[in-house]
């Protein structure tokens, strides 16, 4: 008797365990997957961010290379059409019409190529942010920079990783402005040029025409 009541829950195949050691089980075989699948998303985020910073840089290099010969390019004619302009006048007495309009013409011509150099070099010229701004770990003129080399040292030690990846976002984002910002100006900068060239080209025409 004493062993029926001692067997009376031995029906139960021992090691079925409850459902919550059951759970607990799987958890801890999920457990390796699931941070495997955190780090690889981690790393894949980390990947397409120093894509993009890439790209945004190779945008940057671009505009600059381009402004760079739009540059040159606007200030060699700004001081030809300078220089005709003036002997224009000269040669021809500035008395006839023609004369006057050349003049004109490449006096028009200098102030549209003169534009363009102004709005290239305003693209070429570095971005420098406020003060206030410059609360990250990625500027060169952030505050961080700026302490002894001791101090810098401890902060940026402590930094962790989530704060490591916001500072990289955020620097993407400025990149970004950056990038836009030199287009803009590069565009300006080409329409500049184009409306100068095309009245140059109608004054060298005109000149050769009424020679």
């Amino acid at each position: 008797m004493a062993a029926v009541d001692s067997g009376g829950v031995s029906g139960e195949p021992r090691g079925s365990g409850s459902p919550d050691g059951e759970g607990a089980s799987a958890s801890r075989r999920s457990d390796p997957a699931d941070r495997f699948s955190r780090v690889e998303a981690a790393f894949l985020h980390e990947r397409f961010a120093d894509f993009e910073r890439g790209v945004l840089q190779d945008n940057i290099i671009l505009c600059d290379a381009k402004m760079g010969i739009l540059v040159a390019f606007a200030g060699a004619m700004v001081i030809y059409c300078i220089d005709m302009a003036g002997r224009t006048g000269a040669l021809r007495g500035g008395s006839s019409w023609t004369s006057t309009a050349e003049a004109w013409g490449y006096a028009a011509a200098s102030v549209g190529f003169f534009i363009t150099c102004a709005f290239a070099l305003a693209a070429i010229a570095p971005r420098v942010r406020p003060h206030q701004d410059n609360d990250d770990y990625v500027f060169w003129g952030a505050r961080v920079f700026r302490q002894p080399l001791g101090p810098f040292l401890k902060e940026m030690h402590a930094l962790d990783v989530e704060a490591e990846h916001e500072n990289k976002l955020r620097h993407l984002h400025i990149l970004a402005s950056v990038c836009r910002d030199k287009f803009a100006h590069l565009r300006l900068a080409m329409h500049a040029a184009a409306g100068a060239f095309i009245v140059l080209v109608l004054v060298e025409l005109a000149r050769a025409l009424l020679g």
